[in-house]
């Protein structure tokens, strides 16, 4: 059976006392815990790994931007920081050049959709720069560009911002507080981060005003700056922005542009004069009038912000500058503060450079260049040369002579000099005489080729009565030529008989006829300039001959073979070489064997007194190898019977 319970009924008083029992189970939430909420909720699709997902949340935030500046929740620049992180991030994550650039783009953008409050806008771009101080040392080089171009637009579309308020004092302070405080800070946590913003700062601000801008008013930019300049003790910092931010404000004026355009033409022509001021612009002569139609059909050039591939021009306006502004800031730092000598005399050069600009001339730039006076660049060139080849010819013009020959020759010719009659003066002159006749025509003719080409293309102007005497000489040279080509053919064919008929020739005795034909062509040439070495000697001077290295050899060789006892007899060298009919005959040179001394085998005993040689004595360890195996495998082996893998 089955028993079932009966239904209580409950009456409405009941159900009354319950509700009225029952506690809140949920407490409510503060609001601004909510805002948090979903400002990390957005982090969290900025920063997601899904494309879609990052660019369907970078398409909402413009107008949560919006709607939550018009809100009673303004922002902070808390709020911000925690947004940028996953900026950041959708930054990091973005590939491709042109899907960074847009990307870029956008982010920049939003600098303006906040209705019209300026405040949240410097407060979006305060807490990008502080962001990218903290981040700076994270970004690889792979990433490094496309940040750096961020940094660039957000600066671009900030500065626009300031303009469309017509460059209001208060916002321009604002915006200068802010950057002391991140990027251009006195401790700087990103150092190349600074030099970029130096870098690009003055060329955005001529970019977005477009030339709609005052002295006055790029003086309250620049302000910061110069005070920049004495503040930072980073040595670069300072050397940046001196460059990159005075001297380009100098340069971009228009003594800048003067100077520069001259600079370019007086680089083009070769630097003709000694000083840039010489160089002078004349109008062409062209009306622009005349031409006007001709100018209006051309297409104009296009231009960009940034530059790019293609036939693309940046377009840079001058931005106004006025010297005052500078030179009283200048003076402030230098009268309120103690700075130490090396910045002191820094900023006093900067005081002298604004100031001549101030007078109307431009401080910076090469205004002389040396110009060599006398002769021009070839011909120093060509002398140099020509005394780099006659100190190679002095140096080593008789060893290169000497290489001409082979190793037989060579030795010939060095065994029949006497060196000792080889003094430092005669020693090229005594070579050159030993030389065979050929090798020295050889020379000669090289020495004419030489000259013949360091010679060549001068022109000179000749007289009539010079030129009919020129022609004599040549005339009476050719005749010589051909009387001297005519002798030594004559005497070449006598010396050639000769030498058939002749069986032997002695080495000792020199050759006569080859010696004086040198003489007799150096009694015909002119007398050539004699140098210092070969003067006579002065009174009170004496002469100290240096011998060369292979001299000091042989008389070192000659001492210790004095020294030695005499060599044992032997055969003449005849008797020991074997006399056949080949070309080649070896001889056996015998003449330097000696016997071995007793004195020395004494010596040798006394430095080392131990026996050499012990027949008693047992090696300590056997010269061979022990086997890997322990025992013998031997059929006729008696010991237990094992097995190959059990010796192992």
């Amino acid at each position: 059976m089955v028993t079932r319970k009966k239904p209580v009924k409950r009456t409405a008083d009941v159900a009354a006392i319950d509700i009225d029992g029952e506690e809140p189970t949920q407490p409510k939430v503060p609001k601004e815990l909510l805002v948090v909420a979903q400002e990390v909720k957005i982090v969290r699709a900025l920063a997601c790994n899904d494309v879609t997902k990052r660019n369907r949340q970078i398409r909402k935030l413009r107008k949560w931007f919006k709607l939550r500046a018009n809100s009673s929740f303004s922002f902070t620049e808390d709020d911000f920081l925690r947004i940028w992180k996953g900026l950041y991030y959708n930054m990091w994550m973005s590939d491709k050049p042109l899907v960074q650039e847009e990307l870029a783009e956008q982010l920049a953008q939003m600098v303006d959709s906040f209705d019209g409050n300026t405040a949240c806008s410097l407060s979006y771009f305060s807490a990008f720069m502080r962001t990218m101080c903290q981040e700076w040392f994270g970004i690889d080089q792979w990433r490094m560009d496309k940040f750096l171009m961020l940094v660039r637009r957000m600066l671009r579309y900030v500065l626009r911002l300031l303009k469309q308020s017509k460059w209001s004092t208060e916002l321009i302070e604002a915006f200068n507080n802010s950057m002391l405080q991140s990027v251009l800070a006195e401790q700087p946590k990103s150092r190349g981060l600074t030099m970029h913003y130096l870098d690009v700062f003055f060329e955005e601000l001529a970019k977005a005003a477009d030339g709609e801008i005052t002295a006055s008013q790029v003086n309250l930019f620049l302000r910061p700056f110069v005070n920049y300049m004495g503040t930072q003790r980073d040595a670069k910092l300072v050397a940046q922005c001196r460059t990159r931010v005075l001297y380009h404000l100098l340069y971009q004026s228009e003594l800048g542009r003067e100077y520069s355009e001259k600079y370019n033409a007086w680089k083009q022509m070769g630097f003709p004069t000694a000083s840039i001021d010489d160089i002078e612009k004349h109008d062409s002569g062209f009306d622009e009038e005349d031409d006007e139609g001709n100018t209006e059909e051309e297409p104009q050039r296009a231009t960009s912000l940034d530059p790019r591939a293609g036939n693309v021009d940046v377009h840079m306006p001058e931005l106004p500058l006025n010297a005052d502004c500078v030179l009283d800031e200048l003076q402030t730092l230098l009268r309120t503060n103690e700075f130490n000598s090396k910045r002191r005399k820094g900023l006093r050069k900067l005081l002298q450079i604004f100031e001549t600009y101030k007078n109307g001339e431009f401080p910076l730039g090469v205004r002389t260049m040396p110009k060599v006076e006398g002769t021009t660049l070839s011909e120093l060139v060509e002398q140099k040369v020509a005394d780099i080849e006659e100190m190679e010819d002095e140096v080593f013009g008789t060893g290169r002579k000497l290489k001409k020959l082979n190793k037989s020759k060579r030795k010939r010719l060095l065994q029949s000099i006497n060196f000792e009659e080889v003094d430092e003066h005669n020693y090229d002159d005594i070579i050159g005489k030993a030389l065979p006749p050929e090798l020295q025509k050889k020379v000669k003719r090289n020495a004419k080729v030489r000259s013949s080409i360091n010679n060549a293309w001068v022109v000179e102007e000749v007289n009539d009565a010079e030129a009919a005497e020129v022609a004599e000489v040549s005339k009476v040279a050719k005749v010589a030529k051909e009387a001297n080509k005519s002798k030594e053919s004559k005497e070449e064919t006598q010396t050639k008989s000769k030498a058939k008929k002749a069986k032997k020739v002695e080495k000792s005795q020199p050759k006569a006829e080859p010696e004086a034909k040198p003489a007799a062509k150096k009694a015909a040439d002119p007398p050539k300039p004699t140098n210092g070495w070969e003067a006579p000697l002065e009174a009170g001077e004496e002469e100290f001959f240096v011998p060369s290295r292979k001299q000091q050899l042989k008389q070192v060789n000659n001492t210790l073979q004095k020294s030695t006892p005499q060599p044992a007899k032997c055969l003449p060298p005849q008797a020991s070489t074997p006399q056949t009919g080949s070309a080649k005959r070896v001889q056996i040179q015998i003449k330097r064997n000696s016997f071995y001394p007793k004195s020395d085998y004494y010596r040798q005993l006394k430095l080392s007194p131990a026996l050499p040689y012990d027949a008693d004595r047992l090696p300590g360890k056997s010269a061979l190898k022990p086997h890997v195996m322990p025992g013998p495998i031997n059929p006729n082996y008696k010991g237990a019977k094992r097995l190959f893998n059990d010796t192992l």
